[in-house]
C-alpha cells in the first residue's frame, strides 16, 4: 500500500495526517492520530483522485466514503507495515 502524508496545515484539518490506497486490492486506509485506521474497500482509484482534490476531506469522509463504502475500524499497525 501507498502512503501519503497529507500536510493538516496546508489542507486545514486535523483529524488524519495519513492516507493509503492499494490499487490491487481497491482499499483505501485513512489513519487516524489515536492510532487506529478506517480502512474502506471497493474504493475506485476516481474517488480516491476525488478525496485528494476535495477542500473539505472531513466531510468528503462523511458525505462520500462512510455510507457507501464498506469500512472497518483496526489499529495503524498496518500504517508502520506499510512505511
Amino acid at each position: 500500500m501507498k502512503v501519503t502524508r497529507m500536510d493538516t496545515n496546508l489542507w486545514g484539518h486535523e483529524s488524519f495526517e495519513y492516507v493509503g490506497y492499494d490499487k490491487e486490492a481497491e482499499t483505501f486506509s485513512i489513519f487516524l492520530p489515536e492510532e487506529c485506521c478506517l480502512s474502506f474497500t471497493s474504493v475506485k482509484e476516481q474517488v480516491v483522485f476525488s478525496f485528494l482534490l476535495a477542500l473539505d476531506k472531513e466531510s468528503f469522509i462523511l458525505q462520500k466514503l462512510i455510507p457507501f463504502f464498506p469500512f472497518e475500524k483496526s489499529s495503524a499497525q498496518s500504517f508502520h507495515q506499510a512505511q
